[in-house]
């Protein structure tokens, strides 16, 4: 998109006000299988908690088959992704919680040789009691490494807006991830830095323009993609212009909306057209666009209605660590997992309670505060994403540009 149209359309959204954002055509991911903007019918209901209807297939989805014979507590399990510590399989988390994913940190990896060992004997568990897990990581390169030895690997700012150079890395990552058995990587960061030294994303971030951001964030899924890894832009809807650390206060983004959908939004709009498979939403607050002051990761207005209404995202929404600051302070684990839920998300990172947050969920759709139908999406879309990765069968392939 040029500037010139950026900047028409950012026109356009400050026409409209609050909560409005006109976003242009042809970003609608067409790679991800399952529930497409073209086969869902979008129905709201007052309390907020929407949910989509998938269009009946001519032919039975072999993935709504599966989730109708899910029980309900078994479809919550598999919208938790869970930290363990420790370099060991976490067996009795597995067995208990059942959770959808495990995240790796640094502590839980010792080499690459342990790192796939591991992988392995925690999916051999998982499809013993339940199915196989996404396994995942922040591996962004620069500052954020946790794979043994690629300590060296750039990443952000030290590509210097070379998009061969933040694409070959990523294919290379890709690789090796996919050969540890780490099946997702949560990056690229598609946040723009606009706060420069003195904001929290820094050189995490690949520039300071929303062109040069979006460029490399292209090169990035697309390069991840090829190594044959699940990708992740983050931090919706935008860290990059905050000085607020989200691990430890909600941060706010202080922009004009006209403004944001000039320059934050476009790594996103990038990123969705080719084919990424999630979004994480952070704990940010963006008061022109959600006057409440509720972060993105509870807010109906920063998470499903700009993400799935209109920039067209049919991927999987996974939420920043529910153990952060930015987001803690705003209720109890199990009112923030509904709450999530109800905003939008899919995938619930990190509950710092997860038995409680997985029976809060459980709880809210038997008393009708989150439709069934729409936790059957959440569901749906994940399994999908575990399908596109060769963890379900029939299997299919990532996308590619």
């Amino acid at each position: 998109m040029t500037r010139r149209r950026l900047l028409a359309s950012a026109a356009r959204v400050a026409a409209l006000g609050t909560g409005c954002l006109l976003v242009a055509t042809g970003c609608a991911d067409t790679t991800t299988s399952g529930a497409s903007t073209d086969a869902v019918n979008a129905l709201v209901r007052p309390d907020g908690a929407a949910y989509q209807r998938p269009v009946e297939p001519t032919a039975p989805d072999p993935l709504w088959v599966r989730i109708h014979k899910m029980s309900l507590l078994n479809k919550v399990r598999q919208l938790v992704v869970l930290s363990f510590s420790g370099a060991h399989a976490p067996t009795h988390l597995i067995d208990t919680v059942h959770p959808g994913g495990l995240i790796y940190f640094s502590g839980n990896l010792t080499s690459q040789t342990q790192t796939q060992t591991l992988s392995g004997a925690i999916q051999r568990e998982a499809i013993g009691r339940t199915l196989p897990l996404l396994l995942m990581t922040d591996q962004e390169g620069g500052i954020v490494t946790r794979i043994p030895g690629t300590e060296g690997t750039p990443g952000g700012a030290e590509f210097h807006g070379n998009a061969v150079w933040a694409h070959n890395t990523a294919v290379r990552t890709g690789r090796l991830m996919s050969r540890l058995r780490v099946n997702t990587d949560l990056a690229p960061v598609a946040d723009v830095n606009t706060a420069g030294s003195g904001g929290v994303i820094g050189g995490r971030s690949f520039g300071s323009t929303p062109d040069v951001v979006s460029r490399l964030t292209r090169a990035q899924v697309c390069g991840y993609h090829t190594g044959g890894v699940a990708t992740t832009v983050k931090h919706f809807p935008g860290h990059g212009s905050t000085a607020t650390d989200s691990h430890l206060h909600t941060a706010v983004i202080h922009e004009s909306v006209a403004k944001w959908a000039a320059t934050d939004l476009p790594p996103f709009q990038a990123a969705v057209r080719d084919g990424v498979d999630m979004i994480l939403v952070g704990h940010l607050a963006f008061p022109a666009m959600d006057p409440s002051g509720r972060p993105a990761t509870i807010s109906w207005r920063l998470n499903h209605v700009l993400l799935r209404e209109r920039l067209g995202f049919s991927g999987v929404v996974i939420t920043d660590a529910l153990n952060m600051g930015g987001i803690t302070s705003w209720g109890g684990p199990g009112q923030i997992a509904v709450d999530t839920i109800k905003a939008g998300s899919d995938l619930l990172l990190m509950p710092p309670q997860p038995t409680v947050a997985i029976h809060a969920v459980v709880s809210a759709v038997q008393h009708h505060q989150i439709n069934a139908a729409r936790l059957d999406m959440s569901v749906y879309r994940v399994l999908a994403l575990k399908q596109r990765l060769g963890l379900l069968r029939p299997a299919k392939d990532l996308g590619h540009c």
